[in-house]
């Protein structure tokens, strides 16, 4: 099917399968060419609100590289020790970072296959991990509920943000790395100065106290994506704190599930969220629409990502849904009779 102008056309091409637990993290790298993909055994982790002790599982610890257009296996990076919550590319698409539940962020030589460095000062488990654009500066987010700001080339923490009351569940840096937002369990999105590591302004959503899970920047970093455990996507002026949209019909309520943007459609934007109901959704930025309902996986769906230049979708489940979706909206070359 073609692409239309006006809507996504998603159809599912391949599914990946390689990891033994729940897909928490997909990113695709920013020159388009690989998929990494993180899981872990989200009972013993912090994916959900409740924080009641589970018994302790044997966690799968790998970090996968797929082909992102082909959704072959190209590494397997193995080295941590507990299961790991997120990875993060750096802009040369050389790295990858992973944080994991066993308090450690580690970097990857993704060519090479190896572990290149590892940063240890977290006490909890690390929940969430990103470079900022020039990857010298990479934020970590953790169970341990502070953010530290890591100087990727010396291996030492620059500033350590006792940022929240519960666990750190995302982390961003704006375009041009000045400013950094987190969410967290304790229901908060918040705006920090990188250099200093002021808190410029907490965002919070005053008929609602339920528990941030994601939260992102907009391309032009002039707006926030939030995501809340109410079944609701917010976007947020976060100069005036002021919600200038809501995004509904997708179910997440007791899931850490990511929303994110899908900026490859001259016509406009997507937002994009996985879903405790199984599907992927899309919904029309501007006019707030549900645009595209992607059916497939049988599990919640708790890990999405788009290709940064190619309108591709991944997308990740827990349970018994096990295989990494990949999504096309773009002519199929098989299907034309190119091989």
């Amino acid at each position: 099917m073609l692409a239309s102008s006006s809507t996504p056309h998603y159809e599912h091409r391949f599914t990946l399968y390689g990891h033994t637990q729940a897909v928490t993290s997909l990113k695709f790298s920013p020159n388009g060419l690989l998929l990494a993909s993180a899981c872990s055994s989200v009972f013993s982790s912090p994916f959900t609100g409740k924080r009641i002790p589970k018994e302790p599982l044997a966690s799968d610890t790998s970090v996968i590289i797929w082909n992102a257009l082909t959704g072959v296996h190209y590494k397997t990076l193995q080295g941590h020790t507990e299961g790991v919550n997120d990875v993060a590319w750096s802009d040369d698409s050389v790295y990858v970072a992973s944080g994991s539940d066993d308090y450690s962020v580690r970097i990857w030589n993704v060519e090479r296959g190896i572990q290149v460095k590892s940063f240890t000062g977290h006490n909890n488990h690390v929940f969430c991990v990103n470079y900022n654009l020039q990857s010298n500066l990479l934020a970590s987010g953790s169970f341990d509920e502070t953010v530290k700001i890591w100087d990727v080339l010396r291996g030492t923490i620059l500033r350590s943000i006792s940022a929240h009351s519960d666990p750190v569940t995302s982390v961003s840096f704006s375009h041009d790395g000045t400013i950094i937002v987190t969410s967290s369990f304790d229901g908060l999105a918040r705006i920090w100065d990188t250099t200093s590591g002021q808190c410029l302004k907490t965002i919070v959503e005053p008929q609602s106290h339920h528990p941030c899970v994601s939260v992102s920047f907009t391309p032009n970093a002039q707006y926030i994506l939030c995501s809340t455990l109410d079944s609701t996507i917010r976007l947020w002026d976060y100069r005036t704190s002021r919600c200038v949209k809501t995004f509904k019909g997708h179910k997440n309520d007791l899931w850490a599930i990511g929303a994110c943007f899908v900026t490859t459609n001259p016509a406009g934007n997507w937002v994009l969220s996985g879903s405790e109901d199984h599907k992927v959704y899309l919904w029309n930025l501007q006019t707030r629409e549900a645009v595209q309902v992607l059916e497939g996986h049988t599990d919640v769906v708790l890990s999405v990502a788009t290709h940064p230049t190619r309108n591709i979708i991944a997308s990740g489940a827990i349970h018994s849904d096990l295989g990494i979706r990949l999504w096309f909206d773009e002519p199929n070359p098989e299907v034309n009779g190119v091989r």
